[in-house]
């Protein structure tokens, strides 16, 4: 989420909100009354921002894309129609304030994703009324190749982009590890071959033309390892750095994209690892709102917990579920301990205080035992879902 956007609550903590207590980024609390925005029209992959006072949202109706506010991040406003976009074909859309205007960048459905022209990009005053629509263009066919079976063969749209303002006007190249946040723009997108989907890195120095990483040979987070919960799907998501990591939650599921929310941690925004805790979230979690899907969390982040305007919190997080037929967004978060966290092997977790005692209660731990409780991962029939799915 672009460093220059703050981007990137009464609870309980519902079945699957939390499967993981270190580091705190997974140990997600989610509103009781979720989910928060819940109109006559769908609401899916949502991409907000926070100015200082008001929370701003953009989101997927089911054909296009749709704009709305909240002053606590709970209570939103009825969606208003944008204009200017590919008529109903704006979907998947994600939103920057790049110094005075909004970009938006999204995936136009009517044409081959395994071109270049699925994803599109407008400018923008006020976030609703949009000019300068045009399909993105590439270096080469580094971001999409629109030739089997590479990762990068085709895209359903962007997933998150970083701003630098103080960033280079030409593209720095190569686009290597060394050069790569040298650029004023740098792009994770959805990467499919059809079947499976990645997420990869591109640059920009005007978020029109790109160019991707290390001539987009690789993605920068795959799909998982067989077996694996996301051994198919790895796709939308959002990244934040905070001091010196990277972190990045996404969407990612077997035989589709949204069976669940994951997390994975990076020192570079490009080597990336999962939470061994994945995924955080899960659409069998028992949560009603959210039974068949749960996927595209948007996360943002404020060090002085938004500063009143809604919870007090570090951390919020809105995503998508479906039940049901309704599609809908949640809500939840994380507030950072109050001790200063610690940093071991690059990841940043609070400081436990078990821990410490821990020479005081051995004995009492060897007597009582520990209990192991394991869940069975029932093995699908996996298959290729492409449009389908979205």
């Amino acid at each position: 989420m672009a460093v220059i956007v703050i981007t990137a609550s009464l609870f309980f903590v519902s079945a699957g909100s939390a499967r993981a207590a270190n580091p705190p980024y997974t140990n997600w609390t989610e509103y009781p009354t979720n989910p928060v925005f819940d109109p006559t029209e769908k609401v899916y992959y949502p991409s907000i921002l926070f100015d200082g006072t008001t929370y701003r949202l953009w989101y997927d109706d089911g054909t296009t894309t749709r704009y709305t506010t909240s002053t606590d991040g709970i209570n939103w406003a009825p969606g208003t129609l944008t204009t200017g976009l590919k008529l109903n074909n704006a979907r998947h859309a994600h939103v920057e304030k790049v110094d005075t205007k909004y970009m938006v960048w999204y995936w136009d459905p009517s044409v081959s994703i395994y071109s270049i022209n699925a994803i599109r990009t407008a400018e923008s005053t006020d976030g609703i009324n949009w000019n300068l629509d045009s399909p993105i263009t590439q270096v080469g066919s580094t971001v999409v190749t629109g030739t089997w079976p590479g990762w990068n063969t085709g895209t359903y749209g962007v997933c998150d982009v970083f701003y630098n303002a103080s960033g280079s006007a030409t593209i720095v190249a190569p686009v290597d590890a060394s050069t790569v946040w040298a650029n004023k723009f740098v792009m994770y997108y959805d990467g499919t071959t059809g079947s499976y989907e990645d997420i990869g890195v591109a640059v920009s120095n005007d978020g029109k033309n790109w160019q991707g990483y290390n001539g987009g040979i690789a993605p920068v987070l795959t799909h998982g390892t067989s077996g694996a919960w996301d051994d198919v799907y790895t796709t939308f998501c959002t990244v934040l750095k905070i001091g010196g990591t990277y972190y990045m939650w996404y969407s990612g599921g077997k035989i589709a994209s949204s069976e669940g929310i994951g997390y994975a941690q990076s020192s570079d925004g490009l080597v990336w690892t999962r939470d061994a805790g994945n995924p955080m979230m899960h659409y069998t979690d028992g949560v009603t709102w959210r039974s068949e899907r749960t996927y595209t969390p948007m996360v943002i982040y404020d060090a002085a917990g938004f500063s009143g305007a809604g919870e007090n919190a570090n951390f919020k997080m809105w995503y998508s579920g479906l039940a049901s037929g309704n599609y809908a967004m949640g809500y939840a978060r994380i507030t950072e301990p109050t001790a200063t966290p610690t940093t071991v092997g690059g990841r940043v977790n609070p400081v436990n205080k078990t821990a410490l005692l821990a020479p005081y209660l051995g004995a009492i731990a060897a007597a009582a035992g520990i209990i192991f409780i394991s869940r069975q991962v029932l093995k699908r029939f996996r298959f290729v879902r492409v449009n389908n799915r979205k």
